[in-house]
């Protein structure tokens, strides 16, 4: 039997933050899985009108059908953030990579998603696992981790699969590589849920 197949998706720099951890744990951990599953990372550009389509082409590239999705994604405070759910329509001034705002990209990509699956869970294994604060938020952030996560939400509800969008703190107050074991732990969490149920599908409010 094949080991479980999780893509996790991070993001390089973007006007305000030179270095995104997201990105460097996703890398992480595929090349140090959790014991028995197996890691996809794909870096998605910052900007909202082409992330949407890059988690498409990660998800075909894939060499067979995923157990779940990860998103992760920088935020500014010293916490970890697990989202439960991504607006379907943003509009804001924040400019991404490419210099487009949600109001100038006219974001709205249908309805509102929200996560099925047990975040608190999800967050009691991130504290297990050393991490400090940890939160759970219903305010995606309305940047392009948001679209994103709607994204993997909606990919994931048409694939049977769950999917969920951690924030990670920046690198001012956590290093990277102290991250990834974290990470890791919440992953191997999230593998649980899979396995034992056919939960974390988006669910449309």
């Amino acid at each position: 039997m094949s080991a479980p197949l999780v893509l996790v998706t991070g993001f390089g720099p973007f006007p305000g933050v030179s270095e995104n951890p997201s990105v460097a744990v996703a890398r992480a951990l595929e090349a140090e899985p959790p014991r028995g599953a197996h890691v996809v990372a794909r870096e998605l550009p910052v900007t909202f009108a082409t992330a949407p389509a890059a988690v498409e082409r990660a998800l075909a590239e894939l060499p067979r059908a995923p157990a779940a999705l990860l998103g992760l994604g920088v935020q500014p405070d010293a916490t970890f953030r697990l989202e439960r759910r991504a607006r379907g329509r943003l509009r804001g001034d924040r400019a991404d990579a490419a210099g487009a705002t949600a109001t100038d990209a006219g974001v709205d990509a249908g309805a509102d998603l929200e996560c099925a699956l047990d975040l608190e869970a999800l967050a009691a294994s991130l504290r297990a696992a050393g991490a400090g604060a940890v939160t759970l938020s219903d305010d995606a952030g309305g940047y392009v981790c948001e679209r994103t996560y709607h994204a993997l939400l909606s990919a994931g509800a048409a694939r049977g699969v769950p999917a969920v969008f951690l924030h990670v703190p920046p690198v001012e107050a956590l290093a990277a590589s102290a991250q990834v074991p974290l990470v890791r732990a919440l992953l191997e969490a999230l593998l649980v849920q899979t396995s034992s149920s056919s939960g974390g599908r988006a669910s449309a409010d």
